[in-house]
């Protein structure tokens, strides 16, 4: 075989890589023995979300919490989602003008979740109003996330209601773990996309954050990030692979999902590139729970 050839050869399979990895695969949920499916988005022929499986806003109801708790307003509450749901896939986005924000360079964040909190002025009571809790199971997300400095990705699992006990009559907030529960199953750092790294945390103990690196790009692939949430034990997946294992206490609560694209530009995110090109996205493909039967 030539030289010419060989380089040929190498093109196509490049391209056919690319190809797979680009494009959704089949979005029917495999079976699983003894388990049983409880939801399942796959965003096929919509244009919208669909309201009885998604908030689109981030925290929607905690800034009513804090101004009757504190008497003062909370910013960071109940931003509207923006997003796209093209060809099936759902495309959690950041551009220059949407979240709404002070200026390009500004924090915001483009989440989705399954609870959101309520309040009852007539009875002054604050309840919530959920499309999916659960307690225990196993999560699958297939999706690809965004690249540049000041991103983050986020597949979290947090306690219903927990950001209303977050906060005391006085405005202070506890750290995470009083009273907060969250398991995240994955966050991806668009700064360190090139270092191939992605971090798991278990918000309710000391000493449970981990990292785990991969070898492919995630910003350009579409890969399958899972885990199974159970008794004393939480496992986490890659394409099908065990990658991580914790043992230990785990939450007693119910808890919901929340998807988030967060453009915050300090701390660990690392500074917002001014160079970087909009819109940003974090591109689902399907996400499924399983409980067992």
């Amino acid at each position: 075989m030539t030289k010419k050839s060989l380089i040929l050869l190498t093109i196509i399979f490049a391209f056919l890589r690319s190809a797979q990895a680009d494009s959704p695969e089949e979005k029917i949920a495999p079976e699983r023995p003894g388990w049983q499916l409880v939801f399942e988005d796959c965003f096929d022929g919509e244009t919208v979300l669909d309201p009885e499986k998604w908030i689109d806003a981030y925290r929607p109801g905690r800034g009513e919490y804090y101004a009757i708790k504190t008497g003062k307003k909370n910013d960071y509450d109940g931003r509207k989602a923006h997003y796209v749901i093209e060809d099936g896939i759902l495309k959690i986005r950041v551009d220059r003008e949407l979240p709404k924000r002070k200026d390009v360079q500004s924090a915001c964040v483009s989440s989705i979740q399954t609870s959101r909190w309520t309040y009852n002025p007539e009875t002054n009571e604050f309840g919530t109003r959920d499309t999916f809790t659960t307690k225990y199971g196993w999560f699958e997300i297939r999706c690809r996330m965004p690249k540049g400095s000041g991103l983050h990705s986020a597949f979290w699992l947090v306690q219903k209601g927990a950001y209303q006990q977050e906060i005391s009559p006085e405005g202070k907030r506890g750290k995470i773990g009083d009273g907060v529960v969250e398991i995240d199953i994955f966050e991806m750092l668009g700064g360190k996309v090139d270092e191939r790294v992605n971090y798991f945390n278990v918000h309710f103990t000391k000493n449970g954050h981990y990292k785990y690196c991969f070898d492919f790009d995630c910003s350009q692939e579409f890969h399958t990030w899972g885990m199974n949430w159970e008794e004393g034990r939480l496992t986490w997946y890659l394409d099908g692979k065990e990658i991580h294992t914790y043992e230990g206490p785990t939450p007693q609560n119910e808890m919901l999902i929340l998807l988030g694209l967060y453009h915050n530009g300090h701390g660990w995110t690392g500074p917002l590139d001014p160079e970087m090109p909009y819109p940003r996205d974090f591109e689902i493909d399907w996400i499924r729970v399983w409980k067992k039967k």
